[in-house]
């Protein structure tokens, strides 16, 4: 099932031009990264998306209705989070989920139970009653997240959320939105300028550069790739019985596709068992080898 479909998408800010004729397609279940560098277009896309921006051109469809003609139809199964949130800084974290919650539907009974629930999942026990103009930027990223996951949407849309996080926060939000996606079946479409993250959370990645669609691939988490290079060619077909496969071979250098849970000396140990002589080898991160390919 399709759940997002953009479409001839255009946005013209005078004559910048933020996103060229951008197609995509986001399935039910995945988990898809929108990778590229600043002004590549990402977080316009995420506003057309949500209805805060209005294209120039095309449009944006979410479960078949377009959020351009019946936004509130199109939205109703959305939760965004779009750029760096900001709340009224004389409300607390509680009062915030409250209103939230409320404003999507929910009675007085459940709002409560709502409100221990996201503040338990996405750990806010120690700030949620503290005025929300007293905290920290990634206090407020995790109350976005949690006003995005209130009334548990089956949509997320998530502009940088780990935006100016430190690691430990960053890998948090890894976590949560993982589980969203993998446990609870939860669509995510997710933009980001870090490689790393893509690599890690994303099943599907597209890297946009310029306003346009670059790059469409699969994100294969149990395999990584290694370049090798050799003193001199030799066969290397032994390779094939364990598992690894040949994506590139240019003389003395090789790009081989290896099993994710083999380590980078078994490759090597491997090698050498084999009579092949290495002068170096490096992996490489195959979303990486894309992205410098088609960003400037």
């Amino acid at each position: 099932m399709i759940e997002i479909e953009a479409s001839n998408l255009s946005k013209h800010y005078g004559k910048l031009e933020a996103l060229k004729h951008f197609e995509l397609k986001v399935n039910s279940g995945d988990c898809l990264v929108i990778l590229g560098p600043n002004g590549a277009g990402k977080s316009t896309f995420l506003k057309i998306s949500t209805n805060v921006v209005h294209p120039s051109s095309g449009y944006v469809s979410i479960r078949g209705t377009r959020v351009d003609e019946d936004p509130m139809r199109a939205l109703s199964s959305v939760g965004p989070l779009i750029e760096l949130p900001e709340f009224y800084p004389y409300l607390n974290g509680v009062e915030i989920l409250s209103y939230v919650c409320k404003v999507k539907g929910a009675n007085r009974e459940t709002v409560s139970s709502e409100v221990e629930r996201l503040t338990s999942e996405l750990k806010m026990t120690e700030f949620v009653k503290r005025k929300s103009g007293q905290y920290s930027r990634g206090m407020k990223q995790r109350l976005a997240l949690a006003c995005a996951m209130a009334m548990d949407p089956e949509i997320l849309i998530l502009d940088e959320p780990t935006f100016g996080l430190d690691p430990k926060g960053m890998k948090e939000f890894v976590n949560i939105i993982t589980d969203l996606n993998k446990k609870k079946r939860r669509t995510v479409v997710l933009s980001t300028h870090l490689i790393s993250e893509a690599r890690e959370i994303a099943n599907r990645v597209i890297i946009v550069n310029n306003g346009e669609k670059k790059v469409e691939m699969l994100n294969d988490r149990d395999t990584k790739m290694m370049k090798i290079s050799l003193y001199s060619p030799g066969d290397l077909t032994f390779l094939e019985s364990e598992n690894v496969s040949i994506i590139e071979g240019k003389e003395e250098e090789v790009t081989v596709k290896v099993p994710d849970k083999m380590e980078n000396d078994q490759i090597l140990s491997l090698l050498i068992k084999n009579g092949i002589r290495v002068k170096w080898a490096e992996p490489i991160n195959s979303i990486e080898q894309k992205y410098l390919e088609v960003v400037e």
